[in-house]
């Protein structure tokens, strides 16, 4: 989620300030504690810094001082930020040194942004092409927005952010394909421009099982991924004669997925004899390649549209209620032939 956000970040702050968006510009300011890396964002009406990163620094130093306010922040993503604290801390760049007010953010994408304000403030002037600052006032002086890289902190924490900000950076080259083409990745899934598929069953007579039982703290995590398809369309409650066990499956990563006993629905499906392509297959069409590529579609058979009298075969039981799906699940044994042969009538090879 973080990455999406970052990514819709930097394709609004690509259009503002006509920079490529997996450059964006870094600065490394001096505080009473130590060093921190800031992004300039031009894009933003404030200069903001993250909550986490305030607490450090009262901690390390308490003379931060407070102040209350109430205003809404915009940054560059257009995402409006309610804002109630700021605090006014003493920073150096280069061989300058301000008093300056950020607004207090609860989260943020990155821990520092100095924004219009202080731009204006400090009369800053950006050379994008070259990738250097300076002051108006002082124009002789001139930074270099790549100088962050080099720069040790000396605090674990603060060291801890610059690492933080170069794990971004190497992720930038991704993020800024994001940024560029977000409509290519959308958070909501698409439905195929194919025929419905149809579910055919040797005989009509409906097979059923009781719910498997689910430990309390996982039902909560089951009835969040039940709505969540819900709310995109790919299911919707029953009254199915039909009934196939739910349950959860945990991940590598720690996370679960959910799946669907089909088992005894599987017996009763018309086998589809759709050729399967093998790895053997693939491999001889690799032969003197030399660039390869792979294309990963977002829960591919949740956007393969599902046939209205077909619906009710794959009605699924959980601890909370019966439902079924709109679109081809996964666990149904006619699925996999059934994707490969639209995928391969779809792409031009």
């Amino acid at each position: 989620m973080k990455c999406d956000l970052r990514a819709k970040f930097l394709g609004s702050l690509h259009k503002i300030a006509a920079m490529p968006s997996d450059s964006p510009l870094w600065v490394m300011l001096s505080l009473k504690v130590g060093q921190i890396v800031a992004m300039v964002d031009m894009g933003a009406q404030f200069s903001c810094i993250r909550s986490d990163v305030i607490e450090y620094l009262y901690l390390a130093n308490k003379s931060c001082k407070f102040c209350s306010c109430s205003v809404s922040c915009t940054l560059a993503d257009r995402m409006r930020y309610k804002v109630t604290n700021a605090v006014r801390l003493h920073l150096k760049l280069l061989k300058f040194a301000w008093d300056h007010e950020f607004k207090i953010l609860d989260g943020g994408l990155f821990p520092v942004f100095l924004g219009l304000d202080f731009l204006t403030w400090t009369q800053m002037v950006i050379d994008v092409s070259s990738k250097r600052f300076s002051f108006r006032f002082h124009p002789s002086c001139v930074g270099d927005f790549s100088t962050w890289e080099k720069a040790q902190t000396g605090h674990s924490f603060l060291q801890s952010l610059t690492d933080e900000v170069s794990q971004w950076s190497k992720e930038a080259n991704g993020l800024s394909i994001l940024a560029e083409f977000l409509a290519v990745f959308p958070t909501v899934l698409g439905t195929a421009d194919c025929a419905p598929y149809v579910i055919e069953l040797t005989d009509s007579i409906p097979v059923h099982s009781a719910p498997y039982r689910c430990a309390p703290p996982k039902l909560v995590i089951f009835k969040n991924m039940v709505n969540e398809l819900l709310t995109q369309g790919v299911v919707r409650p029953s009254k199915s004669p039909y009934a196939s066990p739910a349950f959860l499956v945990p991940k590598s990563g720690g996370s679960y997925r959910m799946e669907v006993d089909y088992c005894k629905v599987n017996s009763k499906i018309v086998f589809d004899s759709y050729p399967m392509p093998t790895i053997e297959e693939a491999l001889d069409q690799f032969a003197n390649a030399a660039i390869f590529s792979v294309l990963d579609l977002n829960s591919a058979y949740y956007q393969i549209p599902l046939a209205a009298n077909s619906r009710g075969v794959t009605a699924f039981c959980t601890p909370f209620g019966l439902y079924e799906f709109n679109k081809l699940p996964m666990g149904i044994s006619v699925g996999p032939r059934h994707s490969v042969e639209l995928w391969m009538n779809s792409l031009p090879i």
